[in-house]
């Protein structure tokens, strides 16, 4: 016999009986979906976060000092830290988390946390490429030689809100802070330059913030204590070297963070996550096999008498035996397709309420930034591909036992039961 004529005589007989058929291939479909769900789901959303914490600045670690650890971020500090191997550059930072701001004759009260209001950073304004990978000025320069200068980002520079005036070259920026201490501070700086839309960095917004020099923040903050450190090592490779050089260097009293951290952090969860999914689809699977298994079986006993009938005419054991595991393997198959349709499916609609997903960044400067990512399953060839195998192979060896039962048969035998 050839295959399809085999292919011909399984269809036609799965065809006879439509309701058991489309209800098992029903309880096949489950597995192959929520295995593709699953992963599509989990590697899509692990790419995007990993991609979007490498794109901003995988080399680079944050530094802050442990509560009531005694550690302090001095120039002397920055001097050993800039010494450890591999080490690009050292940045110190002055975050200015409450202060009052005062542009073109209006005021602007800055509060901790808040995303709708500009943040005061001093820096190197040198470094500020090197923190921020692929940083492009828009208008003006990004580092100048005067004490009292500032790069605004493009937010700053044209506001969302209606009510805040437009930012320029040349303008004054008068910023008025609080310190410690409890004494009041005051500068005005000039903007020398304007930020290209950069985006959520991971510690701090470009976009919504004003840099100053340290100089600078050193006046508005009245300390010469930084409040964080950011490290950059000469490549991504090198983050945990430089981690660990920092703590044999400045001891456990100093907390490091860097996106590889988060990466690996957020990996190991979504591998968790993966497999909990991945034994809820094997589970699936198990119940298919039964279900096939079972209908099988019940399409032999229904069927004995038809396969006296062809045993009679010719047909040899290998071909009856053919016949009911086509049967079963066409069961999978279908069940297989459509459940990969099913999960792909289910899984854009799993993410279309996150597309835009907004989740707590490390944060800077009195409050935890936010970022956006951007999020689509990810369906490759090898998902569907290993789907559609696993789905056929449980048709197959759910049709064995049934086959190999009914091909046992003889003429007599089977043209005999009642």
């Amino acid at each position: 016999m050839k295959l399809p004529d085999m292919l011909y005589l399984a269809f036609a007989a799965l065809k006879s009986r439509k309701l058991r058929t489309s209800l098992t291939i029903l309880g096949m479909v489950i597995g192959p979906a929520l295995y593709v769900a699953a992963i599509a789901s989990t590697q899509g959303f692990g790419e995007a976060l990993t991609s979007r914490l490498q794109s901003l600045g995988a080399n680079v670690i944050m530094l802050t000092s442990m509560p009531r650890s005694g550690v302090e971020f001095t120039d002397k500090t920055i001097q050993k830290i800039s010494k450890i191997e591999d080490v690009d550059a050292v940045a110190p930072v002055y975050t200015i988390p409450a202060a009052t701001v005062k542009i073109k004759g209006k005021t602007i009260e800055l509060t901790p946390g808040s995303e709708e209001t500009y943040r005061i950073v001093a820096v190197d304004l040198d470094l500020l490429e090197k923190i921020f990978q692929g940083l492009e000025i828009q208008e003006g320069e990004i580092s100048g030689s005067g004490r009292y200068i500032a790069v605004i980002g493009s937010k700053v520079a044209k506001p969302d809100q209606s009510d805040l005036p437009e930012v320029n070259i040349s303008d004054l920026i008068t910023i008025e802070a609080t310190t410690g201490r409890g004494e009041t501070r005051m500068i005005t700086v000039k903007v020398i330059g304007v930020l290209k839309q950069y985006g959520q960095g991971l510690f701090y917004n470009p976009d919504t913030t004003i840099f100053i020099p340290l100089k600078a923040g050193s006046k508005l903050a009245s300390t010469s204590t930084y409040n964080q450190v950011l490290v950059i090592a000469r490549d991504a490779e090198y983050v945990e070297d430089v981690q660990r050089g920092i703590t044999n260097v400045l001891g456990d009293g100093v907390r490091t963070f860097s996106p590889q951290q988060m990466v690996q952090t957020i990996q190991q969860t979504i591998g968790q996550f993966s497999m909990f999914l991945g034994s809820m689809a094997f589970m699936s699977f198990v119940v298919a096999f039964l279900a096939i298994m079972t209908t099988m079986f019940t399409s032999v006993t229904e069927r004995i008498r038809e396969i006296g009938i062809l045993k009679a005419i010719g047909f040899k054991t290998r071909h009856i035996l053919g016949i009911f595991l086509t049967e079963a393997i066409l069961i999978g198959f279908m069940g297989g397709v459509i459940g990969i349709i099913a999960g792909s499916v289910g899984g854009y609609f799993f993410f279309a309420p996150f597309g835009n997903l907004r989740m707590p960044g490390a944060g800077g400067g009195g409050g935890q930034t936010m970022l956006t990512l951007q999020i689509a399953p990810k369906i490759t060839p090898e998902v569907l591909i290993t789907a559609l195998v696993m789905a056929v192979l449980i048709g197959l060896l759910a049709g064995i036992i049934p086959a190999w039962r009914a091909a046992k048969y003889t003429p007599l035998e089977a043209l005999r039961y009642e």
